[in-house]
């Protein structure tokens, strides 16, 4: 049955009030400044897709749960590029009258579902009043109802009161889609017919082939659907029908879309982060044996990803643990939040899936780098900056989704409130730091240039010999010369001199147990002050340990690191592979500039302040930056070091410019 012509000249948006003209105006005044607001948070070009598919999604999800199993859930996508028409059909719950005329109100909704992906009343009055041109099919118990609004988006942004506000047009309902099928609608839109309209046409991105489009909404529109929540993705058929610019037609059939996750891109050598925890833990031997015997499926990997669940992310041994709050623990129960997430060896992979992929148009980054915030079941907005503090070009490799049930962002899809959008950032930083401890499991992003071997040794030895010259160590003492005749200018170099410093006798008191390249700390050692005054601060022994210490004995194991500028340990800190506090001693070259941020340094090498010393011949105390406690360990710097050794008096009054002044 049609009962089209009971909606000719309705309009959605009409008034019913006792109060007077006047008071009438002054209310629809007041409806169209929440139209005009409403049109205002929706900035981007696949808003238009995004709601029509959320609704079309939430239509057939409806009748899902009420029909019986014989119902199959399905919807139309049509994208016509040189008309600039863009429809979507659903075989879903359909509107009666009374939901067909009122749906198009501002805050009006008639999803009762509180897990449907739409029901703040926004989406429909964008669509109605964000273009020029809107048909509107319904089916309902036997009911058809079919109706155009024109000139929505001229009558929004009017100020001059010329344009009167738009009222339906009954119209026969024609849905093809839709013979054979109880109940549904279909709603048309043409884009790019007045100012301000996203987007100006069909054509911006590029893609001409329903293959192409299948993808881009799988990216960008709820067709994506984001389900890792829901344990399953819901049983939908999707039919995507393109025109080309060209007026070649091309279909598409889809079955339970879901998100394009960034590493289902084609040709990916891929493995998530425990598949590869647990080959390596398989393996016997320390890190770099483990590392060489894992299998090949497991090394030289285009990305690694990774999917935690509320449960992983709040279990004590989490790697997100140490960075949750009470109130963060709150809000990832009360949401159930769930993070996704993917480390590319390479950004350069996104423009490639783009060009070669996707093949749209240059300098499209449908995906990229960042994180991805998502509420419902949908991606929400666009992909915002992981705010790293080191390393922030892993930025560009990582893509973060997280995922809040029931998140509510505000109107347009785009605003988390504060607290969510911090916990989102909070956990795609500490996604990140999972990634990095697995870093040497992925290929290369660029390889070394192709020499011969023997040209290769002829260059090293050259370079040798040039930096020699340039940057000579000429060093000795009454405890004899140093075997190292270069500068040191990488870590290797300082571990040789430094134990070089200890063969001598220079700095002694110490027994090593062993040092390692790929352990999480480079060596553990022993402190033997046994032998009493030989090792206590003095002036005749300025490199002397505290007298409280030189009688102690054999101490317990204590941790030392190596560096060749201490820059590298605070690259190390920021990344969470090394920590501060279980630190001892550090010996390393020179001290860099980055500390500073992060410490300030007490020089041992000025007056009696090596009196305080804990280890022979540290050359300074490093202590946190407004703190006034005890250090967090000592340092070595052996550039410093090797000047006091050579002028005390000059390197000493250094020393206070350098650290006091």
């Amino acid at each position: 049955m049609s009962d089209h012509h009971a909606l000719d000249g309705f309009d959605p948006l009409a008034t019913s009030t006792d109060g007077g003209d006047e008071f009438v105006s002054v209310i629809e005044e007041a409806s169209k400044r929440i139209v005009h607001n409403i049109l205002k948070s929706y900035t981007g070009y696949f808003d238009v897709f995004s709601e029509l598919i959320q609704n079309a999604l939430d239509a057939v999800q409806a009748r899902t749960r009420k029909d019986d199993a014989s119902y199959k859930p399905k919807v139309w996508i049509s994208i016509d590029i040189p008309s600039g028409l863009v429809q979507v059909v659903d075989n879903g719950i359909g509107m009666s009258e009374s939901e067909f005329r009122y749906c198009l109100r501002p805050n009006v909704s008639f999803k009762k579902q509180a897990d449907l992906r739409g029901h703040k009343g926004v989406g429909a009055t964008f669509l109605a009043y964000g273009f020029s041109f809107l048909k509107l099919q319904s089916r309902k118990s036997g009911l058809e109802l079919a109706a155009i609004l024109r000139q929505g988006r001229q009558w929004a942004e009017d100020n001059s009161g010329t344009v009167p506000r738009p009222k339906f047009e009954a119209t026969k309902f024609e849905v093809p889609y839709l013979v054979g099928e109880a109940s549904g609608t279909s709603v048309s839109i043409f884009v790019g017919k007045a100012p301000g309209e996203r987007p100006k046409n069909l054509n911006w991105i590029g893609a001409q082939s329903a293959d192409q489009w299948a993808e881009i909404l799988r990216i960008k529109s709820p067709l994506g659907g984001i389900y890792l929540s829901a344990g399953k993705t819901p049983s939908i058929e999707v039919v995507i029908e393109v025109t080309s610019a060209e007026g070649t037609k091309t279909r598409k059939e889809l079955s339970s879309p879901d998100y394009y996750y960034p590493h289902e891109i084609p040709g990916l050598k891929i493995q998530t982060v425990s598949d590869v925890a647990k080959a390596v833990a398989k393996v016997e031997g320390d890190p770099a044996t483990k590392f060489a015997r894992v299998g090949a499926e497991f090394k030289r990997l285009d990305a690694l990803w990774e999917i935690w669940d509320r449960e992983a992310i709040l279990s004590d041994e989490s790697p997100f643990a140490s960075a949750l709050t009470e109130e963060s623990r709150t809000l990832i129960e009360k949401h159930n939040v769930i993070v996704y997430a993917v480390f590319l060896r390479s950004a350069k992979i996104w423009g490639e899936f783009n060009d070669e992929v996707l093949k749209l148009r240059k300098g499209q980054r449908l995906v990229h780098g960042g994180l991805q915030l998502a509420s419902d079941f949908m991606p929400q907005g666009d992909l915002s900056i992981i705010p790293l503090t080191s390393t922030i070009g892993y930025q560009a490799n990582t893509h973060v989704v997280v995922h809040f049930t029931d998140g509510n962002p505000d109107m347009g899809r785009k605003i988390f409130q504060p607290e969510l959008t911090e916990l989102g950032e909070q956990l795609a930083v500490r996604a990140v730091n999972v990634f990095k401890r697995f870093l040497t499991h992925l290929k290369p992003d660029t390889g070394a240039q192709v020499i011969t071997p023997e040209k290769e040794l002829y260059d090293w030895k050259k370079a040798q010999e040039a930096y020699r010259d340039a940057n000579p160590l000429a060093f000795s003492s009454d405890h004899g010369s140093v075997a190292l005749i270069s500068k040191p200018r990488q870590e290797q170099d300082v571990i040789a001199l430094f134990h070089e410093f200890v063969g001598m006798g220079l700095i002694t008191g110490y027994k090593f147990l062993g040092t390692s390249q790929s352990d999480r700390y480079d060596s553990l050692f022993l402190l033997d002050y046994d032998s009493g005054e030989k090792f206590a601060f003095s002036q005749r022994n300025r490199l002397g340990v505290s007298k409280d210490l030189s009688q102690v004995g054999l101490s317990e194991p204590k941790v030392l690191e190596y560096k060749y500028s201490f820059d590298g340990l605070i690259t190390d800190l920021d990344r969470e592979e090394k920590f501060a506090k279980q630190i001892d001693l550090v010996v390393c070259w020179s001290v860099g500039s980055s500390y500073k941020e992060r410490f300030y340094f007490e020089p041992l090498l000025v007056g009696d302040e090596g009196s305080s010393r804990n280890f022979y011949g540290s050359t300074h105390q490093v202590f946190l930056t407004g703190s006034h406690g005890q250090p967090q360990f000592e340092l070595i710097v052996l550039e410093d070091l090797v000047s006091w050794l050579q002028d005390p008096v000059s390197e000493e009054a250094r020393q206070k410019r350098k650290y006091r002044d």
